[in-house]
């Protein structure tokens, strides 16, 4: 037995996912990582020669983000 469509308030289904196009910005995706990055750098109390590291884990991670709605 199928289950039924539910519609929730914002107009999105149970397969919502399928039914998603997300197109974001490219500088979007590029503020995003940078907020990211920022954090985990907090996080850390900002030491020396870890930015690459928090950027590329950071650009990983939003890009994991953004790929579970596409």
């Amino acid at each position: 037995m199928k289950s039924p469509n539910v519609i929730y308030k914002n107009g999105i289904g149970n397969n919502f996912k399928s039914n998603m196009n997300l197109q974001i910005d490219p500088a979007k995706r590029i503020q995003m990582i940078a907020i990211s990055a920022y954090f985990r750098a907090e996080r850390r109390g900002f030491s020396p020669n870890l930015d690459l590291a928090d950027w590329f884990e950071s650009e990983q991670e939003v890009d994991r983000h953004l790929s579970a709605f596409s």
